[in-house]
């Protein structure tokens, strides 16, 4: 392609995009960088980067948004750029350079693309493995939790969708034990490159990642912590919230130029031909959903050609599944010259039901493919044919760049389908929305992404109004204490537009059983399937459903005239197998409304996760292959946090809070309560009076008293809370940090943080003495050497409201400005992984 040519035809796409470029290095070393860059990028690839890719590499600092079109390798630009910063540059960009970079997607078949793509960069650098291994974790929903954030001093890749990340940035983690809560949200707000990618299909997800930047800046946290937003087509005005406005000077953004375009295989992508005309199937009043379905069928195969990928984009669910059933009727009737594979792929399939219609759309040869838009953005295929409804226009750009995406066909063909503006037809967009696409869309008769830039110069997103993450929601979400109903607040207005909020189900075959049993297993990733909340809850007004209660150890039911009447965004949920609801080929559906339709279960596998759930009362870290004394565990502990602190480089004040709080944090465990549950049943060894912290003893808490001659239980005994109030009592005295060491002593379990209260089907004292979590008022502390030369009584007031309560001393550490709620965090977490890997190499179970 010529230059001149190009010239002309990037003023558009330029204009499009807004200025904002960053200079190349100019100097002699700049350069040297930029070859070296080069030779890194290209062993990674197997492909020289291009002009862009190397700026944001060499840059002194990183954009806050990348324009980029499809195709042209957004993910390996920051990827590539990160780990060079991280690994390659000279010491002070690395040390500056955030140690987790957090990658950000809208979809689940976007995070297992990119996850193979980064994997594979990684291998070809010899970073996959060893000592020098760069980690690598999925996040969503069904996965395996994995031990990242048992590792705060690795460089780390987090590769999750919005649901999942943004959730646990917000303190709220979907999917994942309540008590881990704290540490991903600090380890999230913390050291961290956040990058979020195909924007424009996040919603309120935009806002919410903006204000926490925002947040960030203004509360503080260790390590530097940024955002990139990336997109084809970013819409600043989601990013100019309350707290985080637009700059006077504009957003810092990074665009493709002339160079860029000028290189052979961009601008190959850049010009490909892609005949755009609208299609005689429509969709409005007139039209019932199965005629629809048959017309579509129909079409779809009129359109397809032999030996090529024909791909249809539908924007409902249930709609798509009725158009797949009628493909396949119809290709029974034409067996001669059709595919013989056939898929449909959408959001609400197990993940191998999934992944089968993946196979199918990522392989080669003859292929007829039924979609939602799970597939509109970022899904690496080249598609000949493509029929797709219509859609925001936003949208439509992202669809039609799956066609002809590498500009190698010469007759590919697009063909958008008339939806109506009724409600139902244009769900689950509006038709404001609609109508300004349909306005551009009838005026372009070829999709190369240089036209669509032409014609994207007049469009301007409808106006959103949308929930914003405000000062007082982080700081209310900072105190992870369900309500006395044991409900959380909710942070799915959030993280996604209403209507898109999931609940993750699962089936097992209860048969006669009225509830699932407390052994139940955890649900294997492949046994989850995300569904709509409202449709969940329309399967509760029939059918009820179990979600897990920690603090009560067992299933709640859920559903009309269940302990829970509905069911909220982010929670796993069990469903009675009998009851139907899913179809291997079609994934979730209304199956659930007949009464003869049994989901058919997921052979479980033999996995780590495959454990009953955790409890408020569990203690499996106390469960340790051999005896280990309170005084050789403490010193473990000391231990693990000074060579922590000093992997993450914290500074010299935290690394003294965090020593004092490690050798406090275990004090608790003398009280007679958990001495009689680790000792009862099993001879500890014969070595003189001794404070054991751990023991071989297996099975479930039993914690209890010895009082009158009878056992008193003590349910929901908690050692930390003894421990915390014993420093406070004796060990804090008016030090400066008092507040801080009790804190993070109280909380090294993520089970005692901002309140102090007692909990259902507590054992109560027979009078009015105060009682949580276990432990009452007055409880003895045994003397320990070094420590409380003489026994101690327990002072519970401080669960009382007022001056110098527990709520008062905490919530003054939230809100001071030299902490705030993400340092907190970040500190919870450093010591929570100290108590860990002591109890790892002690022998310890957990």
């Amino acid at each position: 392609m010529e230059s001149t040519c190009l010239n002309r035809v990037n003023k558009a796409f330029r204009a499009s995009l807004g200025a904002g470029d960053y200079p190349m290095e100019k100097t002699s070393s700049g350069k040297e960088e930029a070859e070296e860059f080069r030779k890194f990028f290209n062993r990674a690839c197997g492909f020289s980067p291009f002009p862009y890719q190397e700026k944001i590499a060499i840059s002194d600092e990183l954009p806050q948004i990348l324009n980029a079109p499809t195709g042209s390798g957004k993910t390996e630009a920051v990827i590539l750029a990160w780990l060079w910063k991280r690994r390659r540059a000279e010491a002070a960009v690395r040390s500056s350079t955030p140690r987790r970079l957090v990658y950000c997607l809208p979809m689940r078949v976007l995070v297992e693309q990119t996850n193979k793509r980064i994997a594979g960069c990684l291998e070809r650098l010899g970073l996959n493995k060893g000592a020098d291994a760069v980690a690598v974790q999925v996040l969503m929903g069904g996965e395996e939790p994995g031990d990242w954030d048992e590792n705060p001093e690795k460089d780390t890749i987090l590769i999750g969708t919005q649901d999942m990340l943004l959730s646990r940035a917000l303190n709220r983690g979907y999917a994942m034990s309540r008590y881990r809560w704290p540490m991903q949200f600090g380890l999230l707000n913390n050291d961290c490159l956040w990058v979020l990618d195909e924007v424009q299909l996040m919603g309120v997800g935009v806002e919410s990642s903006a204000q926490l930047q925002a947040f960030r800046e203004k509360f503080g946290c260790e390590g530097n912590t940024k955002t990139i937003w990336m997109s084809a087509t970013v819409a600043e005005t989601q990013l100019n919230t309350v707290d985080h406005p637009k700059p006077v000077n504009g957003f810092s953004i990074h665009n493709l130029t002339e160079a860029d375009l000028a290189q052979e295989t961009l601008a190959e992508r850049y010009t490909a031909t892609k005949s755009v005309a609208q299609s005689k199937v429509r969709l409005d009043t007139t039209t019932s959903e199965g005629a629809y379905a048959k017309d579509f069928a129909r079409r779809v195969i009129q359109l397809h050609r032999p030996d090529s990928l024909t791909l249809a984009i539908i924007n409902k669910v249930g709609r798509a599944q009725l158009v797949y059933r009628e493909l396949l009727r119809e290709l029974d009737k034409h067996k001669d010259g059709c595919p013989t594979k056939t898929a449909l792929i959408h959001s609400r399939f197990r993940p191998d039901d999934r992944e089968r219609g993946i196979d199918v759309l990522t392989s080669d040869g003859d292929r007829i493919v039924i979609s939602t838009q799970v597939v509109e953005a970022g899904v690496d295929v080249d598609v000949k044919t493509l029929i797709t409804e219509l859609a925001p226009w936003p949208s439509l750009v992202q669809r039609f760049g799956r066609c002809n995406r590498k500009g190698k066909f010469k007759d590919a063909q697009i063909e958008w389908v008339e939806v109506g503006s009724d409600k139902n037809a244009a769900s689950p967009y509006s038709s404001e929305e609609l109508e300004q696409a349909r306005g551009i869309i009838s005026r372009v008769s070829n999709a190369s992404p240089r036209t669509l830039a032409e014609a994207s110069l007049g469009y301007a997103p409808p106006s959103v109004v949308r929930p914003v993450l405000r000062k007082r929601d982080i700081l209310d979400l900072f105190d992870t204490s369900p309500d006395l109903s044991g409900n959380d607040i909710d942070v799915s207005r959030f993280v996604r537009d209403q209507q898109d909020t999931d609940v993750q189900v699962f089936w097992r075959n209860l048969g006669d059983s009225i509830t699932p049993p407390k052994s139940a297993s955890r649900p294997d990733r492949n046994e989850l399937c995300p569904i709509p909340i409202s449709q969940a809850n329309m399967y509760a007004e029939k059918h009820f459903g179990w979600v897990w209660n920690p603090v009560e150890s067992r299933w709640t039911k859920a559903g009309k005239g269940g302990e829970r009447n509905r069911f909220i965004p982010g929670q796993i949920a069990l469903l009675d197998a009998k009851n139907g609801g899913y179809i291997q080929e079609l994934g979730w559906n209304d199956s659930w409304k007949k009464s003869n339709a049994k989901v058919v279960e997921v052979l479980l596998t033999i996995s780590s996760n495959n454990t009953p759930e955790e409890s408020d009362e569990d203690e499996t870290w106390s469960h340790s292959s051999k005896w280990i004394s309170f005084i050789q565990h403490t010193n473990d502990v000391k231990r693990e946090v000074g060579e922590l602190a000093n992997s993450v480089i914290l500074r010299s004040e935290y690394h003294l809070i965090l020593t004092k709080a490690a050798m406090w944090h275990d004090v608790g465990k003398a009280h007679p309560a958990f001495q009689n549950w680790i000792t009862v049943g099993c001879q500890p060894p014969d070595v003189g009076p001794q404070i054991w912290a751990k023991s071989p003893k297996n099975g479930r808490p039993d914690y209890f008293m010895v009082t009158g001659g009878r056992e008193v239980r003590r349910k929901n005994f908690r050692h930390e809370l003894a421990s915390a109030l014993a420093w406070l009592q004796k060990g804090g005295g008016n030090s400066p940090h008092s507040n801080l060491v009790a804190y993070l002593i109280a909380a090294h379990h993520g089970k005692v943080r901002l309140s102090i209260r007692s909990l259902p089907k507590e054992t109560k004292p027979g009078d009015d003495t105060l009682f949580a979590r276990g432990v009452w008022d007055g409880d003895v502390i045994p003397p320990i050497p070094d420590m409380l030369p003489e026994a101690l009584a327990l002072d519970l007031s401080p669960m009382q409201l007022g001056e110098g309560s527990w709520l008062e001393r905490t919530l003054a550490l939230r809100d001071d400005p030299a902490l705030g709620p993400f340092r907190i965090a970040y500190l919870e977490a450093i010591l929570r992984v100290a108590d860990w890997r002591a109890s790892k190499k002690e022998g310890a179970n957990g």
